[in-house]
């Protein structure tokens, strides 16, 4: 009895650490991403670069659709298809890329990812925690974009967004968006994994990642019209079924087909993730790379 009590409560210690690591991390994350300037300027950083990323692909299909001669009912609904992709596409982006960001930012610049490493609760928990972070501002960059961008293009352009509140399926929006940042956290946790193990990466692997997920994962137009063997990369890609579940939610049309692919695809994601950062790990330690500073 007192063997079993000892092992329940080293799983409730673990369990604590693991919550508490997340926590911090979600902490330090806000911290490093807005405590170097006020609230305000921090916040127009925030939402400006979506907002013009989202209102710069709304004028390509503008021009785009005015020069082919495409008809006003296709029209908005191909402007619906386009707009929630770029908007929604915010989370995979910002969560990559911050996510690989991570690793020069720890190791080289502020010299932390050893001490970080020799904590009791590990690395996988602490990436969680900026992950988080990293999502909860996406959050905000999404719907300030979400609501700035059909206002503009409804009222300049009239393109309505087709989206009616009555007919909106909550549940399945708002659970697709946990499920959709924890493969996006994945993804990035392996993106930091390569990274442990490379110098000067960083930059370019991020925007290669993200750039390919915008292209395959049916953001401005659907993963099938991609060339076969092409296509069924797409589809078996998380990010195409978080947008596919995110408009089918907001048209009222069912989405939980959908969902249970987020689903698998975030489960087989995070499985994926964890046993290859588990690796990476491992050769980081033999190579040394978890505390080397690299020279630019």
């Amino acid at each position: 009895m007192a063997v079993v009590d000892g092992v329940h409560k080293m799983r409730s210690v673990d369990t604590y650490r693991t919550v508490r690591a997340v926590m911090q991390g979600i902490w330090l994350g806000w911290k490093v991403e807005s405590n170097w300037t006020n609230p305000f300027v921090f916040l127009t950083y925030l939402i400006a670069k979506p907002i013009a990323s989202v209102i710069l692909v709304g004028l390509v299909f503008v021009i785009g659709s005015s020069a082919s001669g495409i008809s006003d009912s296709s029209r908005e609904d191909l402007f619906f298809y386009t707009f929630t992709g770029a908007v929604f596409f915010i989370y995979p982006a910002t969560i990559t890329i911050s996510l690989a960001y991570l690793v020069h930012e720890d190791r080289a610049k502020y010299e932390a990812l050893k001490h970080i490493y020799i904590t009791p609760s590990s690395l996988k928990p602490y990436i969680v925690g900026r992950g988080i972070a990293s999502a909860i501002n996406a959050s905000v960059s999404v719907v300030v974009s979400l609501l700035v961008g059909s206002i503009i293009f409804s009222n300049y352009f009239a393109l309505h967004l087709p989206i009616h509140a009555s007919r909106v399926d909550y549940l399945a929006l708002i659970a697709s968006i946990p499920l959709g940042v924890a493969a996006f956290i994945s993804l990035g946790m392996i993106l930091y994994a390569i990274n442990l193990v490379t110098f000067k990466l960083q930059y370019s692997l991020s925007e290669y990642t993200t750039g390919i997920l915008f292209l395959l994962s049916g953001v401005v137009f659907p993963s099938s019209m991609l060339p076969y063997p092409v296509s069924l990369i797409g589809e078996a890609l998380p990010t195409t079924h978080f947008l596919n579940v995110v408009r089918a939610s907001l048209m009222g049309y069912n989405a939980y087909g959908s969902m249970a692919y987020l689903l698998l695809s975030t489960i087989l994601m995070i499985v994926i993730a964890l046993i290859f950062m588990k690796r990476v790990e491992s050769i980081a330690r033999i190579k040394g790379t978890i505390d080397r500073k690299a020279e630019y």
